[in-house]
């Protein structure tokens, strides 16, 4: 006896498969979107908010000025018209990287004003993740052995 429904029902569950495969996938990514949306909200995403850390300057009591008008504005640049990303990293910042990232100036430059204590400080620049010392100021090498630049803001 030859089944005259049977190609009729392989199709009809195929019908139904796409059915639900368009139901349950959109579905899916929606519920995905309103968890995140949820952890945000709640705190519990700190991926989303990157933390900031503020280093308040030591005030001194037998100083006359405040510690703000002692500060010197020293300008980081160079020149790097290749690079995706230029950090500073230094005695500034306790050579943390992607605390400090430099701005492009548009004629392949790269730049930053930081202000600064008077004193001397070392540093380097982070061309995308590799290290590279200052071309315009002096350098000296530090304990570890590493070449860094120093400069002095006065």
């Amino acid at each position: 006896m030859h089944d005259r429904f049977g190609r009729r029902k392989w199709a009809f569950w195929i019908f139904a498969c796409v059915v639900a495969a368009v139901l349950v996938i959109p579905s899916a990514v929606l519920l995905s979107a309103i968890q995140s949306y949820y952890a945000f909200l709640s705190g519990a995403a700190p991926s989303t908010i990157r933390p900031m850390q503020v280093n308040f300057l030591d005030r001194r009591e037998d100083s006359r000025t405040a510690p703000e008008q002692d500060l010197r504005f020293v300008e980081f640049h160079l020149r790097a018209p290749k690079a995706k990303a230029v950090d500073l990293i230094g005695d500034f910042n306790a050579w943390k990287a992607g605390t400090l990232p430099l701005s492009r100036n548009g004629n392949g430059g790269w730049e930053l004003m930081l202000p600064l204590p008077p004193g001397s400080y070392r540093y380097l620049f982070l061309v995308d993740g590799q290290s590279q010392t200052d071309p315009s100021v002096r350098t000296e090498t530090a304990a570890d052995g590493k070449t860094v630049s120093v400069r002095t803001a006065q």
